[in-house]
């Protein structure tokens, strides 16, 4: 399975790429949690600490919803995508899966310190909580794929960090 190439995305407005990102973490919830669900060992467990981190980050990022009046797609139409997503993966192995993390994700990075620079005063430190996120996931994927026995701990540290 090869996977499309990830390109950031640009957007007008900081309203618009705020929604984007947040719609993305919680359709990213169920992405994880059921990719999760293919997988065994180390890989289930990171993945499912990425679902976890998912989770973690909306929450962190939600008032910002409600301060801007952002509306969003409903919820569970969000969850069935990610899901939807996830089951077309059913096949791809972990290395697949890291390997595109490693290699793509620093896209939404891009794309996130771009809508940064968009952002309220009052809004930044959502925005550096989403691109602390991307970081983290990307950090596992280099360490994992390196055989790095501590993988995990870029994942383990963003949930210590932000879940308090």
């Amino acid at each position: 399975m090869s996977f499309e190439p990830v390109k950031a995305r640009l957007f007008d407005t900081f309203i618009d790429g705020f929604r984007v990102a947040y719609e993305e973490e919680i359709s990213g919830e169920t992405y994880f949690a059921r990719l999760a669900e293919f997988q065994t060992g180390r890989a289930r467990q990171a993945l499912e600490l990425m679902a976890r981190m998912e989770v973690v980050t909306a929450r962190a990022i939600e008032p910002v919803l409600a301060r801007n009046g952002i509306l969003t797609t409903p919820l569970d139409q969000l969850r069935q995508e990610g899901r939807f997503e996830a089951d077309l993966l059913a096949s791809v192995s972990a290395t697949e899966l890291f390997t595109t993390m490693r290699d793509t994700y620093d896209a939404y990075v891009a794309e996130f310190e771009a809508t940064l620079a968009q952002a309220p005063d009052a809004d930044r430190p959502a925005m550096q909580v989403l691109i602390d996120h991307e970081v983290a996931l990307i950090d596992f994927a280099r360490a994992e794929l390196q055989g790095d026995a501590n993988s995990l701990q870029p994942l383990q540290d963003y949930l210590a960090r932000f879940a308090g």
